[in-house]
């Protein structure tokens, strides 16, 4: 962090814009996000675990992560920093409401762009170990690996639900966003 502390430090006077990805706990600590802004960073791809409140638990998350996840994006509001969030779906405790959860909260959050991904245990990883050694993994075709499809055994949700849940979020975070950006913007003109 020192280092990209004195690099931030040194970008200031340069008028770059530039856009990275950060982590939950990165833009929580110290004052290095600041030091971002000021160098010109305005767009931040930003990993958000779960809104799974058993998933929560199951990855022994401290309850404090929801209100963390809110304290992070206001930090990055304040600061004029664009937040393209990313997030997960298929962890084990998911079930049907997970995707209106999650849209819902991105949109009441205002942030600027939403990506989707599939849970997807890629080769070599552990998750792979884990779910090889219960017979989960349904396909060897990695092509099938990108986050946009299913391709292991799923928990509470079945695999299509997943894939028809994960495909809605799309649809519904960029025009619930869009709605609320044009009734927004309509506020805004009625009070000038």
């Amino acid at each position: 962090a020192k280092f990209a502390s004195s690099l931030f430090d040194g970008m200031k006077g340069m008028n770059r814009v530039f856009q990275g990805a950060a982590t939950i706990d990165s833009i929580l600590r110290g004052n290095l996000i600041e030091k971002a802004a000021e160098a010109g960073l305005r767009s931040l791809f930003v990993g958000f675990e779960t809104f799974s409140p058993e998933n929560l638990k199951q990855s022994n998350k401290k309850q404090n992560l929801e209100k963390d996840y809110i304290k992070a994006v206001n930090r990055l509001h304040s600061l004029g920093i664009m937040i393209n969030g990313s997030f997960v779906f298929g962890l084990d405790d998911d079930d049907k409401d997970v995707f209106k959860r999650t849209v819902e909260w991105g949109v009441k959050n205002a942030l600027t762009t939403a990506t989707y991904h599939i849970l997807t245990p890629y080769p070599g990883t552990r998750l792979f170990k884990d779910m090889e050694n219960q017979g989960r993994i349904t396909t060897k075709n990695w092509d099938l690996y990108d986050t946009r499809h299913v391709v292991y055994q799923t928990n509470y949700l079945t695999s299509q639900e997943l894939k028809n849940g994960y495909d809605w979020a799309y649809k519904a975070f960029y025009s619930w966003s869009n709605i609320f950006k044009a009734s927004f913007q309509h506020e805004s003109y009625k009070h000038k």
